[in-house]
């Protein structure tokens, strides 16, 4: 704790001297106009609304604004991972669903560990699950964030603590509850445009544009609806080596061909992909007589691309009568997602009263072009589709809450409720070719007598057997009470029981917390908990086949991997066990100042306990693997993993904000800002191997698996200054990424990356009151992570898997106009 005692008075320094802008902030500066300790949030609480300075657990507020302003194009969770320290969002390229649906978490857990709301109410998860990038969300399929359209939210409430007692199963590292504009006049519109510096003299790539609109409409007497319009294209990035070693067959007598002179050696495509997308949001408040109905809506079609590992000519997964020279298969995703919720709200007896519907669901169909099924020879196909998979929910909630006085300063806040959900997941196979096994050999050359691979190649393939269908029922009720005992001191208490109708049973959660006001300007506040994350029902039932490229004794390679489901005759025989719900408890103790003016500064600590975590076993494979699945009358040419409770976490880390605004005579306004987040993961308990297992020397959570959770960076540090002048805002913001490990099987081949300063700047200018021209730089430096140290034969990105990503410099441009 040394180290981290050091850090922690360094920034709190570093905070005292210079302190906050537009990102996101626990306590704002009560002169600052754009965003005030006073604000009221709802998120952690219910019923009476808290400011965030007077919550007894951490809240970040990040405001419409503080998204805008970070242009460069940015999708929502990488916006919340530049503004808020303890969120992580990595940029992964060629891993087909990953690049899409990347991997982000809060305080060091992934996104199943984090429950989004929006407008208070439980968002549907992706159909599109994690199982590639190498990350502890690894078999998760989160709340898609990329999905919600920026231009309609007024702010987001990020809540940094366990949240199970108060709004059920995933709440285990925080909530993000996404408040969207209900404004009843006015709008803005923008229109941005930008590109990546490029690389190695490939000249720029990336090229995004994308463009919004949103207005608010007066409906009726006090009613409002507000309509949110946005839409993107970006081309592709791509981060590549040449493919080393031969290409083509030997010539007769063993001489190579002279193709091998001019081919084309960056096949790999893999990268940031090309993606269209459109997304919508809407808001409606209509008042009724003594109630209010309400209702809001979003709804997202995404259409993307993303290249893989190129297949060289002289390989099995290739036929020459189709591809001569091989080729770079790409993966192909359309997606369709919709949300929608409807309610009433009201007061009567002094209660008041919600009761709301929420319906929301997510279809992907997924594919690759510009590919083949090798065993279906010269006949194949060379454009898939592959499999599609749909995540439906159905959320019912009824709340109550009133205010009871108790006399004097004392008073009780008292707040219950029951909540029903139905959910549905389903996968099912499209192309039979895409998974068909045609029997193909090859008839002449090296390979004569050799069978070609099955599969289409750089696809994810769902064949029948793979194919899920399956729901569950979940009915919770829940009581929360909060105790104003004086103005000084708070304390709440929480409990909930939530039943499952599948085998994740019934959970009883609760959570209690407190805060008190030693002096106006500094208060203590803590908070423990306990909480639950049933399986889901993708890690329940999701299986597929492809042939991924894997790191292999220090190569990446090929390898033809199967996901299989827990419950399947293949996990059976390796010893695979039903799921059980993960369980945690969550303690934080921190406190919070405000000693001047415009001056703020919380710090908070916590402890993260997560047992029966759930991820994807190591790629089992091997003679041990080979002898099982032969002798249970399986094919022995596969690496096979499939999902299990691997290991018991602890999580340890401080957060820390500070901010500090004030007006700089008749110059203008500066307002400055530091957030730090120190987060340390250990395994406490492995999973013993199954007797199945036994004595083959290996284990189902392998070393390389295990450096996923604790090898990640420990430290996150964003500097960041707003300066206003007039018409003129200038903003930067530095971060700090600490240094990382990729972890082995071998630990020779283990590697280490060292810590990157990342620097973002935009200058705006105010043409009128209603049109803003603004010009800026995601990472102006064109800064990369360390060049990675594997044997790199097929042509990957040479950089390590930072969490920055991979693709340097972004530039642009944007106008907006306010009508």
């Amino acid at each position: 704790m040394k180290t981290t005692s050091r850090l922690l008075i360094g920034v709190s320094c570093i905070a005292a001297a210079m302190t906050a802008p537009a990102f996101a902030q626990d306590a704002t500066a009560e002169a600052d106009d754009s965003a005030s300790s006073s604000e009221i949030v709802v998120t952690g609480s219910r019923g009476q609304g808290r400011t965030v300075i007077s919550s007894p657990t951490p809240i970040d507020v990040i405001g419409g604004e503080d998204l805008e302003k970070l242009g460069g194009g940015m999708q929502l969770r990488d916006a919340l991972t530049q503004l808020v320290p303890s969120f992580q969002s990595t940029t992964v390229g060629s891993s087909s669903f990953n690049s899409l649906t990347r991997p982000a978490g809060l305080r060091g857990l992934s996104g199943v560990h984090v429950l989004v709301l929006v407008n208070g109410k439980r968002r549907h998860n992706s159909s599109i699950i994690d199982f590639n990038s190498g990350a502890t969300s690894q078999g998760g399929n989160p709340v898609d964030l990329d999905l919600i359209p920026s231009s309609a939210i007024e702010r987001i409430e990020v809540l940094r603590d366990g949240a199970s007692a108060q709004y059920g199963s995933d709440a285990i590292a925080g909530v993000i509850n996404v408040i969207l504009k209900t404004n009843d006049s006015g709008g803005r519109a923008s229109i941005e445009a930008g590109q990546r510096y490029g690389r190695d003299g490939s000249g720029s790539d990336g090229e995004t544009i994308s463009a919004s609109v949103s207005h608010g409409f007066a409906i009726g007497d006090g009613g409002s609806f507000t309509l949110s319009v946005e839409g993107k294209k970006a081309n592709a990035a791509v981060r590549n080596t040449d493919v080393t070693g031969a290409l083509y067959y030997p010539l007769p007598g063993g001489a190579p061909d002279p193709r091998e002179l001019t081919a084309n050696r960056r096949t790999y495509q893999g990268g940031l992909p090309y993606v269209k997308d459109v997304k919508v949001a809407q808001t409606l408040v209509l008042p009724l007589g003594n109630v209010e109905f309400y209702s809001d809506g979003t709804f997202g079609y995404r259409d993307a691309r993303v290249g893989q590992a190129g297949r060289r000519p002289n390989s099995n997964q290739n036929i020459l009568e189709i591809y001569p020279d091989g080729f770079t298969p790409f993966y192909t995703l359309k997606e369709t997602d919709f949300q929608f919720t409807g309610g009433l709200r009201g007061e009567t007896s002094g209660w008041n009263i919600d009761l709301s519907s929420t319906y929301g669901r997510n279809y992907a169909e997924n594919g690759a072009d510009n590919t083949l099924n090798a065993s279906l020879g010269p006949s194949s196909p060379t454009e898939f589709k592959t499999f599609s998979s749909a995540f439906d929910q159905w959320t019912n909630n009824l709340d109550l809450t009133r205010r009871v006085e108790l006399g004097g300063e004392a008073a009780l806040q008292v707040s219950m409720g029951a909540e029903y959900r139905y959910e549905s997941y389903v996968t099912k196979p499209l192309d039979v070719d895409s998974y068909r096994a045609g029997g193909y050999f090859y008839p002449t050359g090296p390979l004569a007598g050799r069978p070609a691979q099955v599969g289409a190649q750089g696809a994810i393939v769902v064949t029948p057997e793979d194919a899920a269908d399956v729901n569950r029922n979940i009915w919770a009720g829940y009581v929360d009470l909060a105790l104003d005992v004086s103005p000084r001191f708070l304390v709440t208490a929480a409990g909930r029981f939530e039943h499952f109708d599948d085998s994740s049973g019934s959970v009883f959660s609760g959570k209690v917390s407190a805060r008190y006001e030693l002096t106006d300007w500094l208060a203590l506040r803590g908070a423990f908990s306990n909480g639950f994350r049933a399986p889901s029902l993708a890690q329940q039932d999701f299986a597929q086949t492809s042939t991924s490229i894997n790191l292999v004794g220090g190569v990446y390679i090929p390898v033809l991997t199967k996901i299989v489901k827990t419950n399947s005759a293949v996990a059976q025989a390796l010893g695979a066990e039903p799921l059980k719900p993960e369980k945690s408890k969550n303690y934080s103790l921190g406190f919070t100042l405000t000693p001047a003016a415009g001056l703020s500064l919380s710090v908070d600590a916590y402890q993260i306990d997560l047992d029966n975590r759930i991820t994807l076993t190591g790629l089992l494979s091997g003679a041990g693997i080979r002898n099982i699945l032969v002798a249970n009358g399986f094919s022995g040419d596969q690496s096979v993993r499939f999902f299990t409770n691997a290991v018991d976490t602890r999580t340890r880390g401080i957060d820390v904000v500070g901010t500090y605004a004030f007006d700089i005579g008749s110059a203008g306004r500066l307002r400055t800002s530091v957030g730090f987040n120190y987060n340390d993961t250990d395994i406490k308990k492995i999973a013993d191997n199954p007797p199945e297992l036994a004595g083959l020397g290996l284990t189902l959570f392998d070393r390389r698996t295990q450096g996923w959770f604790t090898e990640g960076p420990k430290t996150k540090l964003i500097l960041g200054a707003n300066f206003e002048s007039g018409p003129f805002m200038i903003n930067v913001k530095e971060t700090r990424y600490d240094k990382f490990r990729s972890l082995d099987n071998n630990a020779a081949n283990d590697q280490s990356f060292g810590a990157k300063w990342i620097t973002d700047l935009e200058v705006s200018y105010g043409v009128t009151e209603k049109l803003r021209v603004a010009a800026g730089a995601y990472n102006i430096f064109d800064v990369y992570p360390d060049r990675t140290t594997v044997a790199n034969t097929i042509g990957l990105a040479p950089y390590g898997a930072g969490p920055f990503g991979q693709y340097g410099g972004y530039y642009y441009g944007r106008i907006s106009l306010d009508f």
